[in-house]
């Protein structure tokens, strides 16, 4: 049933990641994972990071493609939706970016500035005019970093930002991702959880990292 102003897109709230292995489940592991808390569940905080400044989702609609035959369009082949996400937090936690990034660490504070690609589970939310919360769920993907422009301070600091690209990839049965309005009845947390970061049995493997 319809509620009033329960539509449109409201800021971004905080973003979410985890670290999946090769079984889809999240990596709930310090060392291999994000985090031991929260089931391995990363969330993007004001405090530690800076919050997220933008999230800008895009390739959602599928392409169109006209079929011609006798001067007019006989036909319409409509494909499939690309979606990918340009992510910028204002300053995401050290650790957290390298290991979304893949980066490979020396234990001794140093990274690889090289990246290979770890499966990322990710969780976009935002709120309704009503307020009621939307998550753009992505059950699989890689994230890729920016560029970075580091200039001189002057009388102001020069800060720049962590940008990063989200390319998801189609998990189980061909899907990439769901939406979920959390209003809804019947709406149930523990199915998001477990749908989008695979919550419900965390693994302690190492993510599969592409050769």
């Amino acid at each position: 049933m319809a509620k009033p102003k329960d539509g449109g897109y409201v800021g971004v709230s905080y973003a979410r990641f985890s670290l999946k292995d090769a079984n889809g489940k999240t990596i709930n592991d310090d060392v291999e994972g994000l985090t031991k808390d929260n089931n391995g569940i990363y969330t993007v905080t004001t405090t530690e990071d800076g919050g997220v400044a933008s999230a800008n989702l895009t390739g959602l609609a599928p392409t169109v493609t006209r079929i011609w035959g006798n001067n007019e369009v006989a036909d319409i082949s409509v494909g499939q939706a690309q979606p990918s996400v340009a992510l910028t937090i204002n300053f995401l936690n050290h650790i957290i970016l390298n290991k979304i990034l893949g980066r490979k660490s020396d234990g001794k504070g140093g990274y690889d500035i090289e990246t290979n690609p770890v499966s990322v589970a990710m969780d976009i939310v935002s709120t309704t005019v009503a307020g009621g919360e939307i998550h753009f769920g992505f059950f699989n993907g890689y994230v890729t970093p920016g560029e970075l422009n580091l200039q001189t301070n002057n009388e102001n600091s020069s800060r720049v930002t962590d940008a990063l690209t989200f390319t998801p990839f189609s998990g189980s049965e061909g899907k990439i991702g769901k939406i979920y309005y959390i209003q809804d009845e019947g709406y149930d947390k523990s199915v998001l959880e477990s749908e989008i970061f695979g919550a419900d049995s965390g693994s302690s493997k190492p993510a599969t990292p592409t050769p």
